[in-house]
């Protein structure tokens, strides 16, 4: 099956999954998300046991930055998965992106929710992230471009997480706020939710570049077309084992 063969028989065959399976699987979903995301810019994981456990509020041995930042990153993504449930129209709004920021850097960054007020440089980037006086007037043009677009679904979802990624505009937490971004454009748009893998964080990044640097995203465009492939592979493998039943 292709892409949208896959997409296809899973909104028509996951009804056999029960319930408790689906919650199951969304719940592991989302930790090994989280792990991959929290991980991908500094390079420092917790494990997924670890993320499980601080998840339910066990005590974890761990550096509490990390730490925080794992259960910040798993209670924004639900917080994004409550406003796509409770938004019919699934508009990104300013207000929405600001506030999946703050819950992100919940006690670790002061101005989490705010847009930067300094010039910042990417490490390994060549590209250099606009002033922040014109953070404001790209952010308006980014907000206006990804729900207004003419682009096919693929096209449209890839370049809302790019082109928020380039922009930058929050002084930390940009590349975990841009993933989560990707997700809502996924779910927006009809597909399942993604996670990039954090073992393959230099490739993924040589991507980000190719399009900062070239303005070339199909190459993310494809890289996103495999990890739906993937995910919906797993999905579909899950239905079967109950079809069959």
């Amino acid at each position: 099956m292709n892409l949208e063969e896959k997409r296809k028989y899973v909104l028509e065959n996951i009804h056999f999954v029960p319930d408790e399976e689906k919650r199951l699987f969304d719940f592991n979903f989302a930790c090994v998300l989280t792990r991959n995301s929290v991980g991908m810019e500094s390079g420092k994981r917790a494990s997924l046991e670890e993320v499980v456990s601080i998840i339910h509020g066990h005590n974890v041995k761990i550096d509490e930055t990390l730490k925080r930042s794992v259960y910040n990153h798993y209670c924004a993504y639900n917080q994004m998965l409550t406003f796509l449930k409770e938004n019919d129209e699934k508009e990104l709004t300013e207000g929405f992106l600001k506030d999946l920021h703050a819950t992100l850097t919940n006690g670790i960054l002061e101005t989490g929710g705010l847009y930067r007020n300094v010039n910042i440089k990417i490490n390994g980037s060549m590209h250099i992230p606009c002033d922040y006086i014109k953070v404001y007037d790209r952010m308006k043009k980014y907000f206006y471009d990804v729900n207004n677009t003419d682009k096919d679904d693929i096209a449209a979802i890839a370049y809302a997480h790019l082109q928020l990624a380039k922009i930058h505009p929050f002084l930390d937490g940009n590349g975990r706020l841009a993933r989560l971004i990707l997700d809502f454009f996924l779910i927006k748009y009809g597909y399942v939710p993604i996670s990039i893998p954090a073992k393959r964080r230099l490739e993924y990044f040589e991507l980000l570049e190719e399009f900062k640097v070239n303005k070339n995203q199909v190459p993310f465009e494809e890289f996103i077309k495999e990890l739906l492939n993937k995910e919906y592979d797993r999905i579909i493998e899950m239905i079967d084992r109950y079809k069959k039943d």
